[in-house]
């Protein structure tokens, strides 16, 4: 019996120390923070490239790159100081994305920028892509995978939902419901946009999708506009 208190008792310290750990912190503990390192580049290939040329980042006009012949590119992500003045809110991030909705952070006082376009400018003329790929898993089903570079200046869960049926253009999505769960550290995130869609034999199509830590982090990715986006997942 002895031993059964004694156990008792340690489970009810070590709650105890728990509990009085979380009142110090305000009742809430310390967000995890994701397990991808930040970046500091995006490594990109324009899918359609002629002759030379540059690529920017739309709204920072000082960030850019020089194009090689194959419309691949090494853009280096500005810093804190080159960010200055220009970041926003958590519930800025859907806007920089080119949807709407609202997202929180855990962080209240949260600043963070957010990367998915570059406008490529080259011998043919000018156009905005991004860092998306479409597939077609099935006759009536389509993927699609974004990836996006989001700054954050601290540690910080961002929860909240989107509509970002702006981003496909696409007469039979109206809508488009994205759940966002991110952990973000200090500096440069990847996190993925990933979408699914489905038709019915009505020709009536319903889509949503997540926006998510990468599990694979940083990594070589293809810029496309979306009219080449819309050609790979047409239904």
């Amino acid at each position: 019996m002895s031993n059964l208190v004694t156990v008792a008792w340690m489970k009810w310290g070590m709650l105890g120390g728990l509990s009085l750990a979380l009142v110090a912190c305000g009742g809430q503990a310390a967000p995890e923070a994701s397990d991808q390192p930040t970046v500091a580049t995006i490594s990109g290939k324009i899918s359609v490239w002629t002759g030379e040329g540059r690529v920017t980042v739309p709204g920072l006009p000082g960030v850019s790159s020089s194009v090689r012949s194959d419309g691949t590119f090494t853009l280096t992500l500005p810093s804190d100081d080159e960010l200055s003045g220009q970041t926003v809110s958590a519930d800025g991030i859907a806007a920089k994305v080119g949807c709407s909705g609202s997202i929180q952070s855990s962080a209240p006082d949260l600043q963070t920028y957010a990367v998915m376009s570059v406008e490529a400018r080259d011998s043919a003329g000018n156009r905005v892509a991004s860092a998306v790929t479409g597939s077609k898993p099935g006759l009536l089903s389509r993927r699609v995978n974004a990836h996006i570079w989001l700054y954050s200046d601290s540690v910080t869960q961002l929860r909240g939902t989107m509509d970002c049926a702006a981003l496909l253009r696409m007469a039979q999505i109206p809508t488009l419901p994205v759940t966002v769960a991110i952990n973000a550290k200090p500096g440069w995130n990847v996190v993925e946009l990933n979408i699914t869609a489905s038709a019915n034999v009505l020709a009536q199509v319903s889509a949503s999708g997540s926006l998510v830590n990468s599990g694979a982090g940083s990594r070589h990715a293809t810029f496309r506009t979306v009219q080449e986006l819309q050609a790979q997942v047409a239904f």
